[in-house]
Formats: structure tokens, sequence, C-alpha cells
């Protein structure tokens, strides 16, 4: 039975159901558009999720079937800023919560089912694995709009798809189907409507079977091998692996030929 954690506000909806942690976009009448206080939630629920033993993997997604998350409220975060604000400064009500995925050091899925647009795709592609629905759109509208897309977003984008589809995507501002997606690398697979249940429970039930550790270690490797994180958290996680109880269940497990029952530790 799924248990509810508390965010602030219900736009965002927070569960832990085993060793599954949810963060659900909950504002359908506007195509899940992500507001301050969706981002604030996001970024508190996330923290939450890192710091409990028992959370293995997360999972992202948009409730109302029409949208993963349509971006961010504009109308929100230019009136949280203020007249006033400071030029540099722009981008950074609308990054913190993104950004706090990106601290994420367990596997996140992103289950996108409809728009993913804009603020939207800055939260889908802090995903180490990300599944779309056949009807999915993608795209980046920041041209259309004359604002300027966080670099941190533009980091994340360029490390998934490339420069050449990058360029593509944020230039022209249009939108790209789930197949165009996937091509270009930003879409792990794609499947009907139906099915996107299914195979998120299919990855999670996977994931959840692995070693914790040996998760974080790859996870951590992987965002230093693209440029994205420091190479010492990663060497010391590699290094925890090979001294952990986990390691001995794994050869134990191995000999005995049974599955191996993880600790994380």
């Amino acid at each position: 039975m799924a248990q509810r954690v508390e965010t602030g506000t219900d736009k965002l909806i927070g569960e832990v159901e085993g060793a599954v942690g949810r963060i659900v976009f909950d504002n359908p009448e506007r195509h899940n558009s992500i507001t301050t206080d969706m981002f604030a939630a996001l970024a508190a629920v996330v923290d939450a999720y890192q710091h409990n033993p028992e959370i293995r993997v997360v999972v992202i997604s948009g409730a109302g079937g029409r949208a993963f998350a349509s971006g961010a409220d504009i109308a929100s975060l230019d009136s949280a800023r203020g007249p006033s604000r400071d030029p540099s400064s722009q981008g950074v009500s609308n990054s913190r919560g993104p950004a706090a995925l990106g601290r994420l050091t367990k596997p996140l899925i992103a289950a996108v089912d409809g728009y993913c647009l804009g603020g939207g795709l800055l939260a889908a592609l802090h995903a180490d694995l990300l599944v779309a629905t056949d009807r999915s759109q993608f795209g980046i509208p920041a041209a259309r709009l004359g604002v300027g897309y966080p670099i941190e977003g533009v980091e994340q984008l360029v490390g998934r798809v490339g420069d050449a589809n990058a360029a593509l995507i944020l230039m022209t501002g249009g939108r790209f189907s789930a197949e165009e997606a996937a091509r270009m690398g930003l879409a792990h697979s794609v499947v009907p409507a139906k099915q996107l249940g299914a195979e998120v429970d299919r990855l999670c039930a996977r994931l959840v079977a692995n070693a914790p550790l040996t998760l974080r270690a790859a996870k951590l490797s992987i965002a230093a091998a693209t440029g994205r994180g420091d190479r010492q958290p990663a060497l010391e996680a590699i290094a925890d692996c090979w001294a952990s109880a986990d390691f001995a269940e794994g050869r134990a497990a191995f000999a005995q030929h049974r599955e191996p029952r993880f600790q994380g530790s």
C-alpha cells in the first residue's frame, strides 16, 4: 500500500510504495505546468527520498494522461522574481527543483506520457532511464518565449543527445515525437500509453533486485565520465562496493545458484 509523503502543495504528489519513491506533477488543468511551489516541493521530496534507506528507486511522472510537465509556469516564476530581479539570477527558480534531481544518487526513472516541454524536459533529463508513450511530445520552446534555458539543462541535453541534436531542439523551439526522441537518445524506450505503468514497474522490480551500492557507484561513475560529477566520489563508491556485505552476498548467491538478497550495506 502506498504511503503519502507531505509535499506542502496539492500540485505535487509524493508516495512511497515498498522500495519505490514516486513523484507526480499534479496540475493537469494546466498540463502539469510547474509553479514555484512545485519546484520547491520537488527539491524537498527528492532530498527526503535520497536520505531514506528503504527507497531504492525513484519514479517521476505527470498526472492526467495528457502531460508529464508542459514546462515552468511562466507567470508564477515571473511573479516570484519580481520586476527588480538580477538578470544573472534568471533561471534559478526553475532550475532549483530539477537540480535536486541531479543530486539523487539512486536510480531515477521518468515515465513520460504526453507533453514533456521546457522545465518539464529539464526535470526528465535528470532521469537515468526515460520511458515514453507513443503519444508523447518533447521540446524546449525557450526561443519562442525569449528566455534563456538554464545552462545546466543545456549541459544535460548535450550529454544526452549530442550538440547537433541539442542545437536542433533549442534553436527551432519545435516539438519532437517520442520516436524522434528515442532516435536522438533522449528516450530509452517507447510504449503504448496503456503499457507505461507495467513497463515502469518492470524496470523498478529489476533495479530494486540489484545491489544498491553498485547502482550508486554506476550513477556516480557515469556522471564523472560525462563531466557532470567529480571522479573522487565515484572512486569511493566503487571501493564501498568491494568492501560491502552485499558483495559477499552476491558471491554466495552465485555459488549457491540462488537470487541474491542485497541490503545496501
